[in-house]
C-alpha cells in the first residue's frame, strides 16, 4: 500500500504491508539512513519478512530525502540539501502519530515498534522516548553520535556552506548545507544518542557487521553496553559491512543480510507479543 503521511510540509512517503489486513497487529515503523529511501536496497525485501511475521509494516521515506520513489534517483537536490536531524525526527513523529490516529488504513494493536539503519537508527532512538506506545527497538549499522566532522571539516563546511559530493544515483553532485551541522549543534544534549538511549526503558536489539567503515563497531558496543534502561542485546554479523553485503538495487539477499533479518524478526516477536 502507497500512502501520503498526513501533516503539514513535505510529503513523507510510506509503504504499508501486512498479511492480517483486518486483525489488530503490532506496527513496525522502518526508517532509512543517508542517502536511503523506503525502497532502497534491502528496504522493501526486510520489510516483506516483518510482514510475513505477523507485523503491520510502515516503510518511510524521510520528506527530504530528494528521491524520485520511482526511479531511486535524487531528482530533487535542493530538498536534500536543507535535510536536518530535526526534519527527520518531525517526520518520524508525524508516521508515530498517524499510526495511533483514526486515519491509519490497518486496525493496529496497542504495541509500536522501531527499526532503523544508520542515521535511520540514531533518529529513531531520539523518537523513541517520546512515545510510550514504541515496546521495542532494533537498530543496525547506527552511529552513537551525530556530529562525525573534523573541525577542519566544519570550518570548511562554514566557510563555503555546503558540503558537496557525488552520488551514483543523482546526476548532478549534491550538497548538505551548513544548517544541517547548525541544527546539531544548536541541539547538541537532545539530538545525544546514546544519552537518548540510556533513557529508554524498552528492548535494544543492536546489529552491527564485524566490517563496517563508516560506523566503528565500537559505537554498536557503547549503545549495548549502556547502563540502566531495558533489556539491550548486540548481535555482530560476520563478514559485512554498513549494509550487510547489500548494494542498490538488491536483486537477491546476502547471508549477512538473512541473518540480520532473522534476528530482527525474533526480536520483534518476543518483545511485541501479539505474534
Amino acid at each position: 500500500m502507497d500512502v501520503t503521511v498526513p501533516g503539514d510540509g513535505l510529503p513523507v512517503p510510506a509503504d504499508v504491508r501486512t498479511v492480517f489486513r483486518d486483525l489488530p497487529r503490532p506496527v513496525v515503523a522502518v526508517c532509512p539512513g543517508f542517502l536511503a529511501y523506503r525502497r532502497w536496497g534491502f528496504f522493501p525485501w526486510v520489510s516483506e519478512r516483518l510482514a510475513l511475521a505477523g507485523f503491520h509494516v510502515v516503510t518511510i521515506s524521510f520528506s527530504h530525502s530528494g528521491t524520485d520513489d520511482g526511479t531511486g534517483m535524487i531528482t530533487r537536490p535542493d530538498e536534500f540539501a536543507v535535510n536536518t536531524v530535526s526534519t527527520e525526527l518531525s517526520d518520524l513523529i508525524r508516521v508515530l502519530r498517524w499510526i495511533g490516529s483514526d486515519t491509519f488504513p490497518l486496525p493496529a494493536a496497542p504495541a509500536r515498534g522501531l527499526f532503523g539503519h544508520s542515521r535511520g537508527g540514531s533518529v529513531s532512538i531520539l523518537a523513541a522516548g517520546s512515545f510510550p506506545e514504541v515496546r521495542s527497538i532494533v537498530t543496525w549499522s547506527t552511529p552513537s553520535r551525530l556530529d562525525r566532522y573534523t573541525d577542519r571539516r566544519k570550518r570548511a563546511w562554514k566557510r563555503t556552506g555546503a558540503l558537496e559530493f557525488s552520488d551514483s544515483r543523482s546526476p548532478v553532485p549534491l550538497r548538505l548545507d551548513y544548517s544541517y551541522y547548525e541544527d546539531i549543534d544548536e541541539n547538541r544534549e537532545r539530538y545525544d544518542p546514546l544519552k537518548a538511549g540510556a533513557a529508554l526503558e524498552i528492548p535494544h536489539l543492536v546489529v552491527h557487521g564485524e566490517r563496517d567503515a563508516a560506523v566503528s563497531i565500537r559505537e554498536a558496543k557503547a549503545f549495548s553496553g549502556l547502563p540502566g534502561g531495558g533489556k539491550r542485546r548486540l548481535e555482530v554479523i560476520k563478514g559485512c559491512g554498513h549494509t550487510f553485503g547489500v548494494t542498490h538495487p538488491m536483486s537477491t539477499p546476502s547471508p549477512a543480510l538473512e541473518k540480520a533479518t532473522g534476528l530482527t524478526v525474533e526480536w520483534f516477536a518476543s518483545t511485541l507479543g501479539g505474534v
